[in-house]
């Protein structure tokens, strides 16, 4: 029950968090957060994600994580839902397609990921190359994003925080688990590394937002985010992928799919509350 309320109330949080971002167009792409946090309705969607977040918090410590993962990552049909009310106008029906596929291709994909694994551990140096690694990817994210307009400026500003929040679930794994096990100064280099990517996957994210393609933008997130996770598992934590060629052929099945939601939620039309042509965030990256 947990799981499946937290879910709607993480949709919820995201919507309102991006209605009051989508009023704050004449700041820069670094200044938009210190402003947002100024702001009652986006504090009060951000409140509402993080007891959301509680509550699957909550299902995991009392479920299997192959029942609440897949139950955790279904709000996206929620959240468009909720946006279009809270903007009053109407779902469009490829709106809710799109955000159904995508919720299919990754409940699919995370029921047939491995769940088992041994305790993570990250040395410095791992740790050194692996945030070395995704700077450079959400430079390569802001750089592109700059340079186009449009369903392109979103899908990267997307990429930049899906990027960022997996590296922060990857590095709070870590650092939870290693407390659990010792109480020791990895956990609070790692603890700290995690919030750094936090606040830089909260950046992009209200970016990816006020361009007025919150489907989209939540939906890529949805996508990179547990890809990302996944992939620092496997690569630096010493994860498994499933090691069956159903299992293989199902997963690239679910890609398939949650990839053909997000090409349909980003063939349309934005949703602006100024004109597109006045949205250009992170073109003003060094303008104060």
């Amino acid at each position: 029950m947990a799981a499946v309320a937290g879910a709607p109330l993480v949709a919820l949080g995201a919507a309102l968090q991006q209605n009051a971002a989508g009023h704050c167009q004449s700041h820069s792409f670094l200044r938009l957060l210190p402003h947002l946090v100024r702001q009652p309705k986006w504090l009060l969607g951000a409140l509402t994600t993080l007891g959301g977040s509680a509550m699957h918090i909550m299902a995991l410590s009392n479920g299997p994580l192959t029942l609440v993962q897949p139950l955790g990552m279904s709000g996206l049909p929620f959240a468009v839902l909720i946006a279009a009310a809270i903007d009053r106008r109407r779902v469009k029906r490829l709106e809710v397609l799109g955000a159904i596929a995508v919720s299919i291709g990754l409940v699919s994909l995370l029921m047939l990921l491995p769940h088992e694994s041994t305790p993570p551990t990250l040395n410095g140096s791992s740790a050194v190359v692996l945030s070395g690694c995704v700077f450079a990817l959400l430079g390569g994210s802001a750089v592109m994003a700059r340079r186009h307009r449009g369903a392109v400026n979103a899908l990267f500003l997307a990429i930049g925080s899906g990027l960022a929040y997996g590296t922060f679930a990857a590095m709070v794994r870590v650092s939870g688990s290693t407390a659990l096990r010792e109480v020791s100064g990895t956990v609070f280099w790692v603890a700290g590394l995690a919030v750094l990517f936090c606040v830089l996957g909260l950046l992009f994210q209200q970016n990816a937002y006020r361009t007025g393609r919150f489907a989209m933008s939540y939906a890529t997130l949805l996508v990179v985010d547990p890809i990302t996770g996944s992939l620092i598992g496997v690569l630096v934590l010493n994860e498994q992928l499933p090691s069956s060629l159903f299992a293989n052929l199902g997963v690239l099945a679910a890609g398939a799919v949650t990839i053909a939601g997000v090409v349909i939620l980003a063939r349309l039309r934005p949703h602006h509350h100024v004109q597109p042509a006045e949205i250009d965030p992170v073109r003003k990256l060094v303008r104060v």
